[in-house]
């Protein structure tokens, strides 16, 4: 295929790729800028303060507390009820509304009849496959059982007291 190409092909076609090279040279600097603007991490602004999102349900029995947490909207899930039960606050029953069947389940059996305080260190921080979202279904689970400790110790939110809650 070369021995065909004459010499003022050769030049043309060198020319040419010199060229379309010294356009990209040229354009590097712009597309550097776009590679730039990609690698901008996602920042989730939540529509609702945790306090904001939580309801305490009708008593299920004595010393049963009910809750559900509509979750934030970093989660497949929409929502979680769970059961505060007695004074070493023990998480029962817990089910999502949505999020991944299987997921979801797994969090529930593994949670199921440990105390809340221990359930939430573990469940906080857990990031779902979104990574960007930075939360998950078992981190929305942490959030919920943290504000449910709240009502149920009578603490109030701390953000809300002081007037600085986000929504509020």
């Amino acid at each position: 295929m070369m021995e065909n190409t004459t010499r003022r092909d050769f030049l043309r076609n060198t020319l040419k790729l010199g060229a379309g090279m010294a356009a990209l040279s040229a354009l590097s600097p712009v597309m550097a800028i776009a590679e730039e603007e990609e690698k901008v991490p996602f920042a989730w602004k939540p529509n609702a303060a945790p306090c904001k999102l939580i309801e305490e349900l009708e008593p299920a029995a004595e010393g049963v507390r009910s809750f559900k947490f509509n979750t934030d909207g970093r989660s497949c899930s929409k929502s979680v009820t769970f059961d505060i039960v007695g004074k070493e606050e023990y998480v029962k029953n817990i089910k999502y509304e949505g999020g991944c069947n299987g997921g979801t389940q797994g969090i529930g059996a593994m949670c199921e009849g440990r105390p809340a305080s221990e359930v939430m260190p573990i469940m906080m921080g857990i990031v779902c496959r979104n990574k960007a979202s930075g939360s998950s279904c078992a981190h929305q689970l942490a959030l919920g059982l943290q504000q449910a400790l709240m009502i149920v110790r009578g603490t109030p939110c701390p953000g809300c007291e002081a007037g600085t809650c986000a929504n509020a």
